[in-house]
């Protein structure tokens, strides 16, 4: 008879919500100044080395923050690629930075889910994750990863959202993708939205590995296509959703208690500064990174209140920008507000909430909707 296997101890490494007590997370991480040197225009190197350096500094100083309050913290290791990858069916131009966690990898009850997305700079972020979810499987984490899609159709279509649902539909139906962010943990439940960088594949894959959580659309909202649920809203417990704007609270949630807050903010002015990514060279361009570095930067921590916020337990929300009125309403709830600045998250299209992957929350599962 075999010997049995042993197994690691489950009780302690779960996560069935977005604001149980934060035990355990993963904080993002860029590379050095000068790693992408390799790709970028003499003229592009300083502005962008200077945004690398200063996300550096912001992303230690919230995993800084994070540890004082007792909570774990895992960093990546960014690849250090200095070329574009050829896979055969298809080439990496360039391999992004493990910055935003939250996009590919799902931590829910004791399972970590590893997937694919559409973007092809990322397809190699997982190595950066590995040694972190290895220590989490050996403390009882289950680690499910999605097979490794051939992006081959992507190579000169990666901005396909700027294209709209022909690029989706005819050159991706057929893969398994999912977009880890637009998934909202509660309970016995996710809820989701009708994924951009995803598909229904990647869904029906997400779906059988989790076959006894309920999988609920977020249809029928101002939200209910290709955004992060994280942009619009978020819950502190289970009868309490924070909303820019009631029309974004998927139906499932309209019974609970819902607070608005456009009323709380000055809306900012998108006119002023637009990411273009139609060009070729995008953000890499000396234009879009002087309208970044003198008209953007600053003004985005100054005038725009971000839903993407790390919910550290029902009585502490962390924020990545000062909002007076924001925090008065707040305070009036018992809720402490927590500010790590992140200058650049803008940059990286990334809140904090994005920035982070919450691994462990000292909670129990339950049905809330």
């Amino acid at each position: 008879m075999g010997q049995r296997i042993p197994r690691g101890d489950i009780r302690n490494v779960t996560c069935w919500t977005e604001y149980d007590p934060l035990k355990e997370v993963i904080v993002g991480d860029c590379n050095d100044p000068g790693d992408f040197d390799w790709f970028l225009d003499e003229n592009v190197k300083p502005k962008f080395n200077l945004i690398l350096e200063e996300t550096k500094e912001d992303l230690h100083s919230l995993s800084e923050y994070l540890t004082k309050l007792g909570i774990g913290v895992h960093r990546p290791k960014p690849n250090k690629i200095n070329g574009p990858v050829d896979l055969g069916n298809f080439t990496i131009p360039n391999p992004a930075s493990p910055i935003v966690p939250r996009d590919q990898y799902l931590s829910y009850n004791n399972t970590i889910l590893q997937t694919y997305t559409s973007m092809v700079d990322r397809y190699l972020d997982s190595a950066t994750y590995y040694d972190i979810f290895k220590q989490m499987f050996d403390k009882g984490h289950n680690w499910i990863s999605m097979p490794p899609p051939v992006l081959q159709d992507l190579a000169e279509t990666e901005k396909w959202w700027i294209k709209g649902d022909e690029i989706y539909h005819d050159k991706l139906k057929d893969k398994l993708l999912w977009h880890t962010a637009t998934m909202f943990k509660l309970g016995d439940a996710l809820i989701t939205n009708t994924n951009g960088p995803g598909n229904n594949n990647g869904l029906e894959w997400m779906a059988r590995n989790l076959p006894d959580t309920k999988i609920i659309q977020n249809v029928d909202t101002h939200q209910d296509s290709y955004g992060h649920i994280d942009h619009g809203w978020f819950m502190t417990d289970d009868e309490t959703v924070f909303c820019v704007d009631k029309s974004w609270v998927p139906v499932v949630l309209r019974n609970k208690e819902i607070i608005e807050l456009h009323d709380y903010f000055d809306p900012f002015d998108d006119e002023k500064f637009f990411m273009d990514y139609t060009s070729t060279a995008g953000k890499y361009s000396v234009e879009w990174l002087d309208k970044w570095l003198n008209g953007w930067k600053g003004y985005s921590q100054e005038c725009f209140f971000d839903t993407n916020v790390l919910v550290l337990d029902s009585n502490n929300i962390l924020f990545t920008n000062e909002q007076p009125r924001i925090f008065k309403l707040m305070e009036s709830r018992g809720i402490n507000c927590h500010v790590v600045p992140q200058r650049h998250s803008f940059f990286w299209e990334g809140g904090v909430h994005c920035l982070t992957l919450d691994l462990v929350r000292d909670g129990v599962k339950r049905s809330i909707v």
